[in-house]
């Protein structure tokens, strides 16, 4: 678009970023994984927010039962690939921006050290339940000496961790043998209260212990509603621009964020 200009368009980011805080967030290169629910708002805030490089990834079509809380969900896009979508979405809020997609995920070791090729971050949001990929994806973030974030939302709350690259890793927060070959193993099994270190207090009303261990398992999928996944995602987005301009200390794993709406709760923690 020939009218587009980077600096009128996020003119009134000046004042909560500097001219040159601004100017880096044009420079970076922020990586994705997942465009479901939390996924696709964050690379809308992220492109908002004036980064210029953005890679999004996932295998995923649309479904009707993403419409209560999925950016890019419409009745319209039912089928579509997700990535594919989302890429279209924030293209448009900014074609200057340098946004490359695929509809192929993380499956591999592979797949994980090309998508943080060139990567200044990298932010998970897949499934719960896809812990072989997370822990691909945070292998090649740490190789590559760069943060890695896992966040996710249920209910009205979100729960984020900063896994630095120097510091503990996915298998040590998780409880899991370190180092495994990862090729070799069917299913990991990780520890309840890694997932859920604080439980809503309308979840003891709405959810059974047992969907609860069911959700853990990637057996079914995280009650989640719009409120949820925005929270989730405008946290991530804070997050990753801290790390990025470094305005804070960052909190670190084994160190968690979990905020609830509903519950009113604001909590920073390091996991027992």
């Amino acid at each position: 678009m020939d009218n587009f200009q980077y600096q009128r368009s996020f003119c009134r980011n000046i004042g909560i970023f500097t001219e040159a805080e601004q100017e880096k967030l044009k420079q970076t290169t922020i990586a994705v994984a997942g465009m479901g629910g939390v996924g696709g708002l964050l690379a809308e805030r992220l492109i908002r927010l004036g980064v210029g490089n953005i890679k999004i990834t996932d295998l995923g079509t649309f479904e009707q039962s993403n419409l209560n809380r999925q950016f890019g969900s419409s009745m319209l896009n039912l089928e579509r690939n997700k990535a594919e979508v989302v890429h279209k979405e924030i293209k448009d809020i900014n074609p200057e921006a340098k946004i490359s997609y695929n509809g192929t995920g993380i499956k591999s070791e592979a797949d994980a050290i090309n998508f943080v090729d060139g990567c200044n971050l990298v932010i998970d949001e897949m499934d719960y339940g896809a812990w072989k990929e997370s822990i691909f994806l945070q292998r090649a973030a740490r190789n590559r000496g760069i943060y890695y974030l896992f966040s996710g939302a249920l209910g009205f709350g979100a729960l984020l961790t900063n896994f630095d690259p120097h510091g503990i890793t996915l298998e040590e927060y998780n409880k899991l043998p370190p180092n495994e070959d990862l090729n070799n193993i069917k299913e990991i099994s990780v520890p309840a209260e890694r997932i859920l270190p604080v439980v809503p207090s309308y979840a003891n009303t709405a959810m059974s212990m047992n969907m609860l261990q069911e959700i853990i398992a990637g057996q079914i999928p995280v009650p989640t509603c719009s409120i949820g996944v925005g929270l989730a995602s405008i946290l991530s987005a804070s997050e990753a621009i801290n790390i990025i301009l470094r305005r804070k200390e960052i909190v670190k794993a084994p160190q968690y964020i979990y905020v609830d709406l509903l519950d009113q709760r604001f909590v920073i923690k390091a996991v027992s």
